[in-house]
């Protein structure tokens, strides 16, 4: 299959279909994500669980439900009644919850509480089976679509749990799909989430920034991951995890696998750098060495590292979007090795 018409037919549809809220935009987004942490063959299909989606719709909606300064908790659907429980209102009482016990994270929440994480997720993945995932390949209304990513027959506006039971809760991507998302997830992304702001614009009556608005809805939580740099300084030895050199008084907390691109937390995906590197790297995907490095950190040193903070370490997640996201690379790509110096991609993997 090949990706870029895929990717164009995904954003002819989502361009001329009707949105009246951002719920489709977060399980492409959702989709897209999960296509990359599970690499498959170029020709082979990806059964894809609801919920998973669901946990990762969660993680997107985590930092858009904080206040946006004197606008309070932005609107992500176009009409709802005083009081009717949305997907963004479910995630805001999780990261309430959250607060409460001085956790950051979704991650933290589902360590701490598993049950209440459960049980939010079985809401919010019937909300996505009856919704988004039902008509992500319509244009709007009710006119069937022409399925091109998964069979969705057998999905309505109503749809049961026990039919939904019966599916294993999941759909199964046709063949070469899954390969086809991942290659062209890089440029996706960038016009889902420029799609995103235009919708939480036009949802919320006040005129918003867009730059600003574009940092607060997809930007990276630094203050959180900072509280890992004491135990990422005291494991890589108090040096740069890039350059070597010793580390100064300030010290950065890097996600080497880019925030933008694979918005992961995992201790398995951050380092401490020093602010020199970590300004010159900015988004740019690293060097194949510095992944090799990465995924090479002994798990049980992590682990210990991370227990205490409650913190996830997801090796698994940040090893198959290593892979999904550098098999989507094209050869001869620049790859950020130190900076004002880069390596050209050539296309191999050693992990």
């Amino acid at each position: 299959m090949d990706a870029l018409d895929l990717g164009a037919r995904l954003a002819q549809l989502l361009a001329t279909g009707r949105r009246v809220s951002t719920y489709k935009l977060a399980t492409l987004d959702a989709l897209l994500q999960h296509c990359l942490e599970n690499p498959v063959g170029p020709e082979a299909g990806l059964r894809v669980p609801i919920p998973a989606l669901a946990e990762r719709v969660v993680e997107a909606y985590w930092p858009q439900v904080r206040v946006y300064g004197e606008h309070g908790v932005l609107r992500q659907v176009q009409h709802t009644r005083p009081g009717a429980v949305t997907i963004p209102s479910i995630v805001h009482d999780l990261q309430r919850e959250a607060r409460a016990r001085k956790l950051s994270t979704p991650a933290q929440l589902r360590q701490a509480d598993p049950a209440r994480w459960s049980a939010a997720v079985d809401r919010i993945a019937l909300t996505l089976a009856r919704q988004p995932v039902f008509r992500l390949q319509r244009t709007g209304g009710r006119e069937p679509g022409a399925p091109f990513l998964y069979d969705d027959s057998w999905l309505h506006d109503d749809v049961s749990r026990s039919v939904l039971a019966q599916r294993d809760w999941a759909v199964d991507l046709f063949p070469g799909v899954p390969a086809a998302l991942a290659r062209v997830s890089p440029l996706l992304q960038p016009v889902v989430q420029q799609w995103w702001v235009d919708d939480v614009q036009r949802h919320n009556a006040a005129e918003l920034d867009v730059p600003d608005l574009h940092a607060f809805l997809f930007g990276a939580d630094r203050t959180a991951v900072a509280r890992l740099a004491p135990g990422l300084r005291e494991f890589q030895g108090n040096r740069c995890f890039y350059c070597d050199q010793r580390l100064g008084a300030r010290v950065h907390v890097d996600h080497v696998l880019p925030w933008s691109g694979v918005p992961l937390d995992g201790a398995r995906n951050l380092v401490a750098v020093d602010p020199r590197c970590n300004g010159d790297k900015l988004a740019t995907l690293p060097a194949v060495q510095h992944v090799r490095d990465l995924l090479a950190r002994p798990e049980a040193d992590l682990q210990a590292l991370a227990a205490p903070l409650r913190w996830p370490v997801d090796t698994d997640r940040v090893r198959g979007a290593a892979t999904g996201v550098y098999r989507a690379a094209t050869a001869g790509s620049p790859l950020w090795r130190a900076p004002g110096l880069y390596d050209f991609f050539d296309g191999h993997l050693a992990w």
